[in-house]
């Protein structure tokens, strides 16, 4: 992540882009201290930020204290609810930072962190990211359906391993796969850290004969002035992100397919009536 120079330079120009003169911000996820001394130089007055992994939070104070901004920049080895419930963050932050997205967004906390924003956020606050778009494309995959599922090997039966397979979803790099996508991609959901949608169901024409072994997602989140994305194809340090169908969908071209991805991940597709 930190040598990917896309996102890098996204998050930078975002942060350029504001007028951050006097402006008090709060960051959840401190990694390396890369992004609170970002805000720093861009003239920030004081960065409050929290990292819940120990040594991730040493790692970025030592970084940090090497750095022309050490007394800019307060780091909190705690979780943003703790912080918040400690009452160790003394402001309504003029911007809150997060990057907590993983390839299918909401595997790092999405939710939780939604809600301790929501604690804090004042009228004027600044979340970055703005938006998380979600995308996804049924696919067929013998290849990646088997990073999943085994049944025999060496002329045994592995198969009730499978009832510990992943059922919401894993990472992959898709390109590295051979697979089919059955029908044009759709923009399946949208995540802002200020109000939390519904999943609802979608529609999709499928435009092949086949079948359907699971979703393959990706994400575009809008920091302002950068977009980041995990799309296959596109220069990024995330994988995709392939959620699973609980059970093989035979489909012929013509079909539609109610798709949707709840909260967890889970992927679930039924095909309409014609």
């Amino acid at each position: 992540m930190l040598n990917d120079a896309e996102r890098n330079g996204a998050i930078e120009r975002s942060i350029a882009d504001l007028d951050l003169t006097g402006k008090l911000v709060f960051e959840i996820g401190t990694g390396t201290g890369l992004i609170a001394m970002l805000f720093a130089k861009y003239g920030a007055k004081h960065i409050i930020t929290c990292e819940m992994n120990q040594n991730l939070a040493e790692v970025a104070r030592t970084i940090v204290a090497k750095s022309a901004f050490a007394d800019k920049i307060t780091i909190l080895n705690l979780p943003s609810n703790e912080v918040i419930d400690s009452r160790k963050l003394p402001f309504v932050p003029d911007v809150i930072f997060t990057e907590t997205l993983d390839c299918g967004v909401v595997g790092e906390g999405f939710f939780s962190i939604a809600a301790d924003i929501a604690r804090i956020s004042g009228p004027q606050t600044i979340v970055m990211p703005t938006w998380i778009n979600q995308f996804c494309v049924p696919i067929e995959s013998h290849a990646i359906k088997g990073l999943n599922h085994v049944q025999n090997a060496c002329g045994f039966d592995l198969s009730p391993i499978n009832d510990y397979s992943t059922f919401n979803y894993f990472p992959l790099h898709a390109g590295l796969f051979p697979h089919r996508h059955m029908s044009e991609h759709v923009l399946i959901r949208n995540y802002t850290y200020s109000s939390i949608s519904m999943p609802v169901p979608h529609v999709i024409d499928i435009e092949s004969d086949g079948a359907v072994h699971g979703l393959l997602s990706w994400f575009k989140a809008d920091f302002g002035a950068g977009i980041v994305s995990n799309k296959s194809g596109v220069s990024s340090h995330w994988h995709q992100a392939f959620h699973p169908l609980a059970e093989e969908l035979a489909v012929r071209r013509g079909d539609r397919l109610s798709v949707l991805i709840d909260d967890s991940g889970h992927a679930n597709a039924s095909r309409l009536p014609r």
